[in-house]
């Protein structure tokens, strides 16, 4: 009997890390998950350092696209909010799978399957929920930067904001930018970092950098 085909889905932004765990956990999770049901795991997307809000994840995107070339029939996700922290996408993402007769499972909800009344109530509300707690985090946080920015410039001082430094692999970056890689392979190459941060490292970073190990570790902002 031939396996059933299956993907993965993880994504994971620097404002929820409570909400679900490091994305290499959850593809770890999701490949057992896989392995207890018998299924034939073939893709893994992943979008790392992308708010569930974002319309323009690149890996949330292909799925849709390796969905429509039946590439396979189960989606695992953590759980919907990993999918989708906004009403209108999540039904948009949802409905371009079941066009294609994929089905979604989540590690914390089981199926999400709006086939019935109740079901579709439940997960559209889930996605509203999501999308509310995201709006409103997002206040607080402009709420947040125009406080701090006020003080700053009393001060006569420069705002700081953003995330801390992270420690990330710049000598592997930087060759493989200097062997031709563009922004996202290098991101995949690499792990544990968003294309965007890449491409932010590498543009302050001049590519003459050398590192005494290839693994080496640099500091970034």
């Amino acid at each position: 009997m031939e396996k059933v085909n299956f993907a993965i889905y993880a994504r994971e932004s620097t404002s929820d890390t409570n909400k679900a765990p490091p994305i290499k956990k959850q593809i770890e999770i999701g490949k057992r998950w896989g392995r207890e049901k018998g299924y034939n795991l073939v893709l893994v997307f992943s979008d790392n350092g992308y708010s569930g809000g974002d319309w323009n994840r690149p890996d949330w995107n292909r799925a849709v696209r390796e969905a429509r070339g039946n590439h396979f029939k189960i989606l695992w996700t953590w759980d919907q909010d990993r999918l989708a922290r906004d009403t209108e996408q999540f039904l948009w993402f949802y409905r371009h799978l079941s066009q294609q007769n994929v089905k979604v499972f989540s590690e914390t909800e089981g199926e999400i399957n709006m086939d019935t009344t109740g079901e579709r109530l439940k997960h559209t509300s889930l996605a509203m929920a999501a999308e509310t707690f995201r709006l409103i985090t997002a206040d607080k946080v402009k709420k947040a930067y125009e406080s701090k920015k006020k003080i700053a410039e009393e001060k006569n001082e420069r705002v700081k904001w953003g995330r801390k430094p992270g420690k990330y692999n710049v000598g592997k970056m930087i060759e493989l930018r200097k062997q031709g890689y563009g922004y996202k392979a290098i991101a995949r190459m690499v792990g544990d970092c968003s294309y965007q941060t890449v491409r932010r490292i590498l543009q302050n970073t001049p590519l003459n950098s050398t590192s005494e190990k290839e693994d080496n570790t640099g500091t970034t902002e």
